[in-house]
C-alpha cells in the first residue's frame, strides 16, 4: 500500500479560489463567485479542496473541474461505474490512460430532493493526490418547529457514510492495465487506486440552540483490489458545533473517539427542505488511525432526517 499528502495546490489556490466559488453542485451552468459568504450553496475552503465543482448526475455520467490533472477540458466527464459504488453512493470516474490518474467521484441526493452531496479523490501518483467535496441545499429551508417534549425541535439522522483515503494500491482493479510487452524498467510511478471507506453515521441536531454533533462508526476500509475489508478504523466523533439559523449551515471539527481535544479533520454541511428533513456535508481527515502515518481522507454523508419517509431503521429507536 502507499500513501500520498494532498496536493499543493490545495494549500495554495484555496484563498483565491478564481473559478470554484457559487453553488459547486451544478446543473449545467458554470459556477459564480459567492456574493453571500453565509450562502448556503457555498462549501468550506477546508472541505472543498482541490474541487471547484461536479454536475447533478443524469444517470451515466457527471461533469467535474478539478483544480488541477483530472483530465481536459477543464470540464471532465465522468462516467458511471458500478462497481465503485461505496455503501449506497453512486461511483463516477475516470483515467484518460494506464499512466495518468485514476479519479473516483461518489456522489447522492437525499430522498426528497432536498440536499446532495459530492466527493472526488484519485489514488495518488508522484507523492500527491488531489481531493476534495461539495455539499448543497436545493430549494427552501425551514428548520423543525420547536416545542417542549421528544421530537419538538431536537431531531436525529442517520444513514450511509462513505469515504475515500490517501491509501492506494497499483493493483486496484478499477485501473487501466498496462499493455503487454511493456519493459516496467521503462515506466514512471504508476498511478493508485484509493482504498475507500464504508461506515454509519448518526447525527443529533437541536433547533432551539442550533447545535449539531454525532459519530461516524462501523468504519470499514475497503481494499479496491478484491473489495474486501482491509481492516476495521476507529469511530470518528463530530464534535457539538452551531447551526447557522438562517442558512441550515453547520462546520465543526472531527476527532478519533477517545482521542478528546486531539483534532483528526473538519466537517461541515447543510440541513434542508420543511422542517430540516434532510442533511447533507462533506468531512476531510488529517488523521483517522493512530497507529498509521500520514492517512487522510475525504468523506461524504446525506441523510433523512428520522420520521421521514424513507428514513434508517436505526430511526425506530429514537424520538423523531
Amino acid at each position: 500500500m502507499i500513501r500520498f499528502s494532498v496536493a499543493l495546490v490545495a494549500a495554495l489556490g484555496l484563498a483565491a479560489c478564481d473559478s470554484g466559488g457559487g453553488n459547486p453542485l451544478v446543473g449545467g451552468t458554470d459556477p459564480t463567485d459567492p456574493t453571500d459568504p453565509t450562502d448556503p450553496g457555498t462549501t468550506d475552503d477546508v472541505l472543498r479542496q482541490n474541487l471547484n465543482s461536479i454536475s447533478v448526475p443524469d444517470g451515466s455520467t457527471v461533469l467535474v473541474n478539478m483544480k488541477s490533472l483530472d483530465g481536459t477540458p477543464l470540464e471532465v466527464t465522468f462516467v458511471r461505474r458500478p462497481a465503485l459504488d461505496t455503501n449506497g453512493y453512486e461511483a463516477y470516474s475516470i483515467q484518460e490512460d494506464p499512466l495518468d490518474r485514476m479519479f473516483v467521484a461518489l456522489t447522492k441526493s437525499s430522498t426528497d430532493g432536498t440536499t446532495r452531496a459530492a466527493i472526488v479523490q484519485d489514488g495518488g501518483q508522484f507523492n500527491r493526490y488531489l481531493a476534495g467535496g461539495f455539499y448543497e441545499q436545493t430549494g427552501r429551508y425551514t428548520p423543525p418547529t420547536v416545542g417542549s417534549g421528544a421530537g419538538q425541535g431536537q431531531v436525529s439522522y442517520a444513514g450511509n457514510y462513505a469515504g475515500i483515503t490517501n491509501i492506494s494500491t497499483t493493483l486496484g482493479a478499477g485501473l487501466l492495465p498496462i499493455p503487454g510487452g511493456v519493459d516496467p524498467t521503462t515506466l514512471p510511478q504508476l498511478p493508485g487506486e484509493a482504498f475507500r471507506v464504508s461506515a454509519l453515521i448518526f447525527l443529533n441536531a437541536n433547533f432551539a440552540d442550533n447545535t449539531v454533533n454525532g459519530e461516524i462508526y462501523n468504519r470499514d476500509l475497503i481494499n479496491p483490489a478484491d473489495l474486501s475489508v482491509a481492516s476495521r478504523q476507529p469511530n470518528l466523533e463530530l464534535i457539538v458545533t452551531d447551526i447557522d439559523p438562517t442558512t441550515g449551515q453547520f462546520a465543526g471539527d472531527v476527532e478519533i473517539i477517545g482521542d478528546i481535544g486531539v483534532k483528526s479533520g473538519d466537517y461541515g454541511g447543510v440541513f434542508g427542505g420543511s422542517g430540516a428533513s434532510s442533511v447533507s456535508g462533506v468531512v476531510a481527515l488529517s488523521n483517522f488511525n493512530n497507529n498509521i502515518d500520514d492517512e487522510e481522507e475525504v468523506g461524504v454523508f446525506v441523510l433523512t432526517q428520522c420520521g421521514q419517509a424513507g428514513d434508517s431503521v436505526l430511526c425506530d429507536i429514537v424520538q423523531p
